[in-house]
């Protein structure tokens, strides 16, 4: 069977979406992989030896490759001239455009959706709002983004087996698409973070890119005024901003980007962990529940799926700091005493030997 695993974009960033492009090559290691731009100095190490195959888009300078909105109006074109008659089965690692591909009848088409197209469903009215557009710069970008969202819907009409990475995004899958889903949870390396329990120390947890988006602000602003000790590891375009707005708290550390081993050791010894964004699904959660340190997370989202309210995490229900430390005390009074944490659900739930199975489940069904 040839196989052809396709993802939006490997370029900037290694996050969730693709772990799970590795994972996908792992279960197939003759497939080609097809990404619209390629940074071989960050990627090559994790796709040793693979063919793969880029678009035109490769060929455009490196500022413009590293700014995704300045490749909205190359993507359909790029995407359109790629080629998939010699295949038996397409893969689509999607967040945004790979999965409008064109695919013969023949071939079966799997899309492992990690949303739709935010920039396009989400982003881009508070985008046109936030900017100080002259009207034809306005006009044009509201004609390109009406123009790929209907290209977009169109595309997901056609002979596609979607998979949504949660529930949540199911229910985004049949809002924008009208198109069913069936739900694999991504696949978590879990087996380092299963072990003994490190004696709990006095700060909280977050680790993160540090982008806007992810309202670690929040968090900085709550542990301020309660005085506790919070610990940030990672980093980001916004990194500097928030060490701004962290500035005089001395309870408040950056350990920028921290390794594997490290991050293991402060999940497993942190009093609790902070997720202050409604997110698609949410990794580190799991993690953090599988190093036995509970989770204090804005509800919402993936969040839903993950913790278990009062056994293995706490909701807040508003994103200000009022509701943060509310929940802050009530984990310390439910969560730390330790009488109710279980976590062996989320090696049950989410295991790479059940995403596994579960994908190959849906490939060889008919």
């Amino acid at each position: 069977m040839r196989v052809a695993i396709v993802h939006d974009w490997l370029n900037q960033k290694v996050g969730g979406a693709e772990s799970v492009l590795f994972r996908l090559a792992q279960m197939y290691p003759d497939a080609d992989i097809y990404t619209l731009v390629y940074n071989h100095k960050k990627f090559d190490k994790y796709l040793s030896g693979r063919n793969i195959k880029t678009s035109r888009l490769q060929n455009f300078p490196g500022f413009v490759k590293s700014r995704p909105r300045l490749l909205l109006p190359f993507i359909k074109g790029a995407i359109n001239k790629w080629e998939f008659n010699n295949y038996d089965l397409v893969i689509t690692s999607s967040s945004a455009w790979v999965k409008n591909i064109n695919v013969p009848k023949q071939t079966k088409h799997i899309c492992y959706c990690y949303s739709p197209a935010r920039m396009l469903w989400d982003s881009w009215p508070r985008y046109v709002m936030k900017q100080k557009l002259d009207p034809i710069t306005k006009f044009y970008i509201v004609k390109l983004a009406s123009s790929l969202r209907l290209w977009d819907y169109y595309q997901s009409q056609n002979d596609i087996k979607f998979i949504a990475i949660s529930n949540h995004v199911k229910s985004r899958i049949s809002k924008f698409y009208h198109r069913e889903s069936v739900v694999i949870y991504p696949p978590v390396e879990l087996a380092n973070f299963k072990s003994e329990p490190l004696p709990k120390k006095d700060f909280y947890l977050i680790v993160s890119i540090l982008a806007q988006y992810k309202n670690i602000e929040l968090a900085i602003e709550a542990f301020r005024s309660s005085g506790k000790k919070l610990v940030i590891a990672g980093d980001g375009p916004d990194m500097q901003r928030l060490q701004s707005v962290a500035k005089g708290a001395s309870n408040i550390t950056f350990l920028g980007r921290v390794d594997e081993a490290k991050k293991i050791e402060l999940m497993a010894s942190a009093k609790g962990f902070i997720f202050c964004n409604i997110e698609d699904f949410g990794i580190t959660m799991v993690e953090s529940i599988a190093s036995g340190t509970g989770v204090i997370a804005l509800q919402g989202g993936g969040a839903n799926e993950i913790i278990k309210q009062n056994s293995t995490g706490v909701f807040f229900i508003k994103p200000d700091e009022e509701s943060l430390n509310k929940a802050i005390i009530d984990f310390e009074k439910t969560i730390l005493s330790g009488k109710h944490f279980n976590n062996q659900y989320i090696f049950d739930k989410f295991s790479v030997d059940k995403f596994e199975r579960d994908f190959r489940k849906v490939v060889n069904a008919k």
